[in-house]
């Protein structure tokens, strides 16, 4: 295996993605950069059945799955949280991308809680989403990292890596993984590896894929240590058809 594939996979069995994932025609969509919390107050919703409603879920009363999704519609994210949560209760299962669409609003809304099962849903089944409801994921997903989640950053950052569900960027994933990695010695390890396929990097001798590296490697994480500091090696090690070569 040459040291292209070797990286390839090595990718794969760190971040658990696909190897050969790529890009499709559609994947990458548009970005609008919108903060929503119109629904900051009880006071903030339009009708006093939702008022209701909205006093009953926060402090513990019975709310009806109908007054729950009315609440998610009209932008509460907490709703929204708690609605998606049901609908992957369901047997049969709601519709693909019922739950994703509910957990979106509600990661779009503040509430990072919401960022794991949306990229759990994405990840599972976003390459068969419709346009829109990618969009409103990206959306979710990009606010949550650029607020300063680290978890969101991570997940944009390997879904831009691995191609799925938005298409293959390894620009962009360098750039989340970057923010992520600020904090996370998973991310900063997953940046580094991301690197290493990235010629621009290659032509400067991997100095961005050695600088993400050496942060994994300086971390007390142990998994992402012993792994920064093997691919640092292979980094200074010349292939086999390199040796070959040499005079």
């Amino acid at each position: 295996m040459d040291s292209r594939g070797l990286i390839i996979l090595v990718l794969a069995l760190v971040l658990g993605l696909p190897a050969l994932a790529g890009p499709r025609p559609g994947d990458l969509v548009q970005v609008d950069f919108v903060f929503d919390n119109k629904v900051k107050r009880t006071k903030d919703l339009p009708s006093a059945a939702l008022q209701s409603a909205r006093k009953r879920m926060i402090t513990g009363g019975r709310v009806s799955t109908n007054e729950l999704r009315a609440l998610a519609d009209a932008g509460d994210g907490l709703a929204a949280f708690r609605y998606g949560k049901f609908l992957q209760t369901l047997v049969p299962p709601s519709a693909p991308g019922a739950a994703a669409h509910y957990f979106a609003i509600a990661a779009y809304t503040g509430r990072s809680f919401a960022v794991p099962p949306l990229a759990k849903l994405l990840v599972e089944e976003g390459s068969d989403y419709r346009p829109s409801l990618l969009t409103q994921s990206l959306n979710a997903l990009t606010i949550q990292a650029i607020s300063g989640n680290a978890e969101a950053a991570t997940v944009l950052g390997r879904m831009y890596s691995n191609g799925v569900p938005f298409g293959r960027d390894l620009a962009q994933a360098q750039h989340y993984l970057a923010l992520a990695g600020q904090s996370d010695p998973a991310a900063a390890l997953a940046l580094g590896i991301a690197l290493l396929s990235d010629p621009a990097d290659a032509a400067l001798s991997h100095a961005g894929a050695r600088s993400a590296l050496g942060l994994a490697a300086s971390s007390g994480n142990l998994s992402a240590r012993v792994t920064a500091e093997n691919l640092l090696r292979l980094i200074d090690t010349p292939s086999t058809l390199e040796q070959k070569a040499a005079p």
